[in-house]
């Protein structure tokens, strides 16, 4: 029996020998191969992913800055129950004289005395609820020294002030500037800041706070002296008064365009004003369709002058760019693209090809903007 296997047992040790040393390396470079090329695609993978997430981040700032402007944009001009600034006046609580709108343009004298806010960022800025958008181009809007900056100005920077009133229904406040709107009597409705209303409030007769918003571009933010920032100057409520405050939008927007598309009563291909029996260079019946685009300060925008005459467009849309940069320089990255908007054409240089950036741009058809 002990004979018969001897020669089995001998065969099995030979079907059971190992790897030999060449194989063993090559299984163990195919090995290598195979983990480096994995690390590799992960790395890669890691890589694409950390771009796209800073390039979303950016593109998501965007619509939200936009988010912010564009609503704000569509009611500028409502005032309750009418988009017409010229039903309102102003009553004053101190003379208790009462002013009509067309008394308290940019350009006009002071007459009203109180409350300071209105006069705090310019002679009756805040009031001068014909002016329902208005815009600067290349400069900061107020030279009034309570109303600069919270911090420095972005030189070139366009800016955007919105008037308008609050959407919702406001308790009456002194401390606040509000508007008394009359459904039935558009005589009959007043700009005020008194503890009372100027007539009863009903279904028809309501009290609405007026909100002042002008959007401008700071060289610094609220958490980094080296970020810009979408600021903007608000009407609110301080120490038991109407105020001008200063708040952050958005960090990283490092700058901000405007153009205003307008109605000058120019659309039959010849120049000139198409109707304009009174010979005054006013259209006499704009129809809200564009005539052209142009800057935030054209002539035809400006509060009107004894020598210039009044307003020549309506303001029908504005078209708005924002250029937002990541708030930290990306190790590795050089940004050298050039980027023309508006009337810019910027191309970064120096430290500043190391952020990332993006270039939006809305433009916002107006529902209650009037300038004539």
């Amino acid at each position: 029996m002990n004979a018969r296997r001897t020669p089995l047992a001998h065969s099995s040790r030979h079907g059971q020998r190992g790897l030999t040393l060449i194989e063993m390396l090559v299984g163990l470079a195919i090995s290598s191969l195979i983990i480096v090329g994995t690390v590799f695609v992960y790395s890669q993978s890691r890589t694409s992913y950390a771009l796209n997430d800073k390039q979303a981040r950016l593109q998501e700032y965007g619509r939200y800055a936009l988010s912010v402007l564009e609503p704000d944009l569509q009611l500028a001009g409502y005032f309750g129950f009418s988009n017409n600034p010229t039903d309102l006046r102003f009553m004053d609580p101190v003379s208790g004289n009462e002013y009509p709108v067309s008394q308290l343009e940019q350009n006009d004298t002071k007459v009203v005395t109180a409350p300071d806010a209105i006069h705090t960022c310019g002679t009756n800025f805040v009031v001068d609820l014909l002016a329902t958008v208005q815009g600067t181009n290349g400069a900061y809007f107020s030279a009034a020294t309570d109303c600069q900056p919270k911090f420095d100005y972005q030189t070139d920077s366009d800016t955007l002030t919105i008037r308008r009133a609050s959407t919702a229904v406001a308790a009456v406040s002194a401390a606040k500037l509000q508007l008394y709107v009359n459904e039935l009597k558009r005589s009959n409705q007043f700009i005020f800041a008194a503890a009372t209303a100027p007539g009863p409030i009903d279904d028809s007769r309501e009290v609405h706070d007026l909100i002042l918003h002008s959007y401008y571009i700071a060289q610094q933010s609220d958490a980094s002296k080296t970020t810009p920032s979408l600021r903007r100057k608000y009407l609110a409520t301080k120490g038991g008064n109407p105020s001008i405050e200063d708040e952050e939008v958005l960090p990283g927007v490092e700058d901000m365009q405007v153009e205003f598309g307008i109605d000058s009563g120019d659309h039959d291909g010849i120049a000139g004003v198409d109707v304009d029996e009174d010979k005054n260079g006013i259209p006499d019946n704009p129809n809200g369709l564009i005539s052209r685009y142009v800057a935030a300060d054209d002539d035809v925008l400006k509060t009107p002058t004894a020598a210039a005459g009044g307003r020549q467009a309506q303001v029908v849309a504005v078209r708005i760019w924002l250029r937002i940069r990541a708030e930290q320089p990306e190790p590795g990255f050089v940004d050298t693209k050039p980027y023309e908007y508006a009337n810019i054409k910027y191309t970064p240089s120096g430290t500043d090809t190391g952020y990332r950036r993006v270039l939006v741009s809305r433009t916002v058809f107006l529902r209650n903007a009037r300038t004539l």
